[in-house]
């Protein structure tokens, strides 16, 4: 009986202690450090962390042990979504909504199946005396299948109501003053068009709204130009960074004999870095050499091949050549040849999404590739612009043959690990596996449990990064698109190799003999043993709830980085700066797949074994608490704002994990000859089918599109009502149809509009170009003429402009305009700025703006936030219920999802930092939607300042050769190491695009 029983129990047992032990030490770890090192478990807290926007910052954590898990748990939804971001909220909504199902099915299975499996059955040991292996009597099948009608039509109506939820949250988020008024919002891509197409006329003629429209151009040579420029600098700020820290050395070390330094007379300048570094002591290093005939520039490190330079005269001088040529390109890029995409910017959301809609009617299907709204110009993949639908089309088909010969090779190591988890039942045949049977418990549950768990994890975390890279090499045209194709093909992975091939190596090697015996049974074989395979599933959630949520607090690598290898390989202020100021950011391409196959696990293994239910729930709910602690105080938001598009992806993937579930179902009830569950089985297969069809339908049109109807409405215009039957899905269905017939009529060609800026440059109304370069230039120099008055000037270039310094006067045009109109103030009033015109002003609050609002100058723009986003008080932060529904009256709304999340309610409970608009400097719209290089300022070399002088002189110098070298923020300590006083004197916060 030895010989067929299986190693659940030791493995188990094993895994438990030695993950549980893993889980105190990382947990009391945690707990011991974090009071002390702020900068590593609290870093949203820090005043003085520059890239934290101040509505973004949270309260420090609350002393004691564990006191930041009921304040944490105790917070509104508004506080999560204005801490964590919409994506971030999201996703833990996903976890909590997951972890929550486990916990309720373990109330609704446990009570029956349990029963009905353990007794009077096969008399099988450990976990599977408990799981569908052990029901001798197929009468008892009738169980299993009216409880998997009651478990996957739960499962399938909360994917419904949460994917009402998704939709009118986007809906309502969309129409905050904040994002009705981002150039994201307002700024509809159109690629792969038709050469007769790609032309600003026939945009022009097709959609007449448009206020700016650009198309994309070649700007490869500029591109080129700035890569070179990018290394060039970072090797002579490094360079010079290196000789005045070992001036600033020998300063210290002959500071009580000078003579030695600067000559027995002090004959030797101060300020001079001769003194102190002489000229071919300084770092040097070798040109690239070309390869004849190709043209090909070759370096080879470690070998003395290449002309030998001194690394600070050559990149000074190649810098000041790059800076000339790129802004000389700079001035004259729309001369450049033109590529098949175009950026149409419109005044409001109303009409980029009426655009957007009409696309499809009003250009054909035939004429362009694809549209894209809700990108900012930084998100877009500017290399994949130029691609034309067959070249993209090629290197999709492409990526993705990459992708599925990786699944099929990865699936050997996989199968490995999912037959150690059962090795056991394989030492009978193969002999030199059989001195594992006089294995301890113990070794015994090491090798079956720990270690094909640990081994799993490490082959899945290799995984992303190739699959991140082959989605950019795909043709993705944004940053966006790249994490949704890491999303979708990292969760085929997890689901092929982590749970079906896992499955099945552990379930085959358990079988293997009768297999060998009978080939023809392998199915039946298979399905009756697929039980058995839970065990190493309980294993993995126990490696992934215990191990994995205490690793991410611990920060272990952060710790690391910031103690012990930050110290050592920062060496520069910026690198230091950076260093200190760069939250890690989380990849929800990659972290939502992670829990996804958590759920297809537990979901597919409900009914088959259900007391992996315990498991999963207490693994969900440790994942929620490191997340929700993270996201809050550690992580910063994702470099790319999705918009919550990965939430609706996840919802709808949770289907995978019920059809294996029904589809294993029917494999049991085949193999035991139980033909009435497995009808009725099936038809619940057909059902789930058709729920699935009915909600790709309803949702998916809407995941980027918002109803014209919703955006009146949220307006407060006459007459407009929100669509609720359907939250708008005709009506945007209808727009494309209703676009097409107008312009045919032509009824929209002759609308009246003031003219743009394309119209004027067509109607010769605007200056010459050669003009415009030698007043812009000029404007330049007068600028870089100003003397400086207690703060640094820095000459820059701006597509041939100084960047303008903007007042905070009270001047009309620049007061921030509300999105809603006076009759409807009472039904949308929280989100108006007239709440907070009567705010008191602190007299010496100088970043305040008409109004009352919080100002903030960016790079191309001011933000104008509302001061209830970054107040304390529970009155910024709107509650979850609201107070006048009763308990019977949520339980009645929860069957009910548009009683549940009325648009209305939805959209009162958003965070006031939704109030935040943006006013965007009207020369960076005019060139934002073209690759950032043509807005890119020379780099400023950042340098310490040391007491002799030396920064000073090479300022100077640099200035006279036209280069930008800064030494202020920046000095030495009494150690001689230099660190940073304030903010890089080129950096400038970001503006939400």
């Amino acid at each position: 009986m030895s010989a067929d029983t299986s190693s659940s129990t030791s493995a188990f047992v094993s895994t438990l202690i030695f993950n549980g032990v893993i889980f105190i030490i990382f947990i009391w770890l945690f707990l011991t450090l974090r009071p002390k090192n702020r900068r590593v478990y609290e870093p949203r807290t820090l005043k003085d962390i520059q890239t934290i926007k101040e509505e973004e910052r949270t309260d420090q954590v609350p002393s004691g042990y564990f006191q930041w898990v009921p304040y944490l748990l105790s917070k509104p939804h508004s506080f999560i979504i204005q801490h964590s971001s919409i994506d971030g909220y999201l996703f833990l909504r996903y976890i909590g909504i997951m972890g929550s199902l486990s916990l309720v099915f373990c109330f609704i299975l446990f009570p029956i199946l349990l029963p009905v499996n353990a007794t009077n059955g096969h008399h099988l040991k450990g976990f599977e005396i408990l799981s569908f292996a052990d029901v001798k009597n197929k009468n008892r099948f009738y169980a299993h299948v009216f409880l998997s009608w009651i478990v996957f039509g739960m499962i399938t109506y909360i994917l419904y109501k949460e994917l009402y939820y998704y939709i009118v949250l986007r809906q309502a988020v969309q129409t905050t003053p904040l994002y009705d008024g981002l150039l994201s919002s307002r700024t509809v891509i159109i690629t792969e068009l038709q050469p007769e197409m790609a032309q600003e006329i026939e945009m022009d003629k097709r959609f007449p709204e448009a206020t700016n429209i650009n198309l994309a151009y070649d700007l490869t040579e500029l591109q080129e130009l700035n890569k070179k420029r990018t290394k060039i600098f970072k090797k002579l700020e490094a360079a010079l960074n290196s000789v005045i820290k070992k001036s600033m050395k020998l300063k210290l070390k002959y500071q009580k004999h000078p003579e030695k330094l600067y000559g027995p007379e002090g004959n030797k300048r101060v300020n001079d870095l001769e003194t102190y570094v002489p000229y071919n002591k300084r770092p040097s290093f070798r040109l690239p050499i070309t390869i004849p005939r190709f043209g090909w520039k070759v370096s080879i490190p470690f070998l003395p091949i290449g002309k030998k330079v001194n690394t600070i005269p050559y990149c000074t001088e190649e810098l000041a050549e790059l800076n000339d040529q790129i802004h000389e390109k700079q001035l004259k890029w729309d001369t450049n040849g033109k590529l098949p995409a175009a950026f149409l910017q419109f005044e409001t959301q109303l009409d980029a999404q009426k655009c957007y809609q009409s696309i499809d009617g009003v250009l054909g299907p035939k004429t362009f590739g694809s549209k894209l709204i809700g990108c900012a110009p930084e998100d877009i993949i500017w290399s994949n612009v130029s691609l034309t639908t067959k070249v993209r089309r090629s290197k999709r088909i492409l990526a993705n043959t990459l992708m599925v010969l990786l699944l099929i090779f990865w699936a050997i190591p996989v199968a490995v690990v999912g037959c150690i988890s059962n090795i056991n039942f394989l030492t009978e045949k193969v002999h030199f596996l059989r001195f594992i049977n006089n294995l301890p418990n113990v070794l015994m549950g090491l090798i079956t449990g720990i270690s094909p768990t640990i081994l799993l994890a490490l082959l899945m975390s290799l995984l992303p990064p190739f699959i991140r890279m082959l989605g950019v090499l795909s043709g993705a045209l944004t940053q966006q698109e790249a994490d949704q194709y890491c999303h979708k093909w990292y969760y085929a992975f997890q689901v092929i190799q982590v749970f079906i091939v896992t499955t099945l190596a552990s379930s085959a090697s358990a079988t293997v003999e009768a297999i060998i015996r009978d080939p023809s049974s392998a199915m039946t074989l298979l399905a009756a043993n697929l039980p058995k395979a839970s065990n190493f599933y309980i294993v993995y959630f126990l490696l992934q709830g215990l191990t994995v949520p205490s690793g991410s607090l611990l920060q272990a690598v952060n710790l690391v980085l910031s103690k012990v290898l930050g110290k050592v390989m920062d060496t520069t202020p910026r690198q230091k700066w950076t260093r200190y100021n760069s939250l890690s950011k989380p990849t929800f391409g990659v972290i939502y797949p992670t829990m996804e196959i958590l759920v297809v696990i537990w979901v597919s293994y409900s009914i088959i074994a259900p007391i992996i239910l315990i498991f999963s729930t207490g693994a969900l709910f440790l994942m929620y608490l490191a997340y929700l602690y993270n996201l809050n105080f550690v992580l910063g938001f994702s470099k790319t704002d999705l918009r919550g598009r990965n939430y609706p992806r996840a919802i709808l993937q949770v289907f995978v994990g019920i059809y294996i579930a029904q589809v294993c179902l029917v494999g049991l009830f085949i193999m035991a000859k139980a033909w009435g569950p497995l009808v009725l089985e099936c038809f619940w297969i057909g059902v789930t089918a058709l729920a699935h069809i009915y909600m790709k339908w309803k949702f998916i049109p809407l995941f980027e599109a918002v109803p014209l109807s919703v955006i009146r409405y949220a307006r407060g215009e006459k007459n407009a009502c929100y669509p609720t039957k359907d939250l708008g899905l005709h009506e945007v269905k209808d727009v494309a149809k209703e676009a097409k017939e107008e312009y045919e009529r032509d009824q929209i060609g002759g609308a009246i509009r003031p003219a743009t800026r394309n119209d004027l440059k067509r109607a010769n109304l605007l200056p010459d170009p050669e003009e415009e370069r030698s007043s812009s230039t000029q404007a330049s120099e007068d600028q870089s003429s100003v003397e400086s008055t207690g703060e640094t000037t820095i000459r820059n270039y701006t597509n041939g402009a100084t960047s303008k310094k903007l007042s905070v006067g009270g001047s009309e045009s620049l007061k921030p305009t509300s999105t809603f109109v006076e009759d409807e103030q009472e039904r949308f009033k929280k989100l108006r700025y007239s709440d907070i015109q009567g705010r008191p002003k602190n007299p010496d609050d100088q970043s305040r703006g008409p109004d009352g609002t919080l100002m903030e100058r960016g790079d191309y723009g001011r933000m104008y936030g509302d001061p209830n986003a970054v107040l304390n008080e529970m009155e910024a932060f709107p509650p979850n219920i609201v107070e006048n529904i009763t308990v019977w009256g949520r339980i009645k709304n929860f069957f009910s999802p548009r009683k549940s999340y009325p648009f209305e309610r939805i959209r009162m409970r958003l965070p006031h930092v939704y109030n935040t608009t943006v006013e965007y400097e009207n020369d960076y719209l005019q060139s934002a939607y073209t690759d950032p290089i043509v807005n890119e300022k020379p780099p400023v070399v950042w340098i310490p300042r040391d007491p002799m002088g030396v920064s000073k002189e090479q300022v100077d110098e640099a200035r006279n050769n036209g280069l930008i070298i800064c030494d202020d923020f920046a000095v030495f300590d009494e150690k001689g190491k230099a660190k940073f006083t304030f903010n890089p004197p080129d950096y400038e916060p970001p503006v939400k695009r």
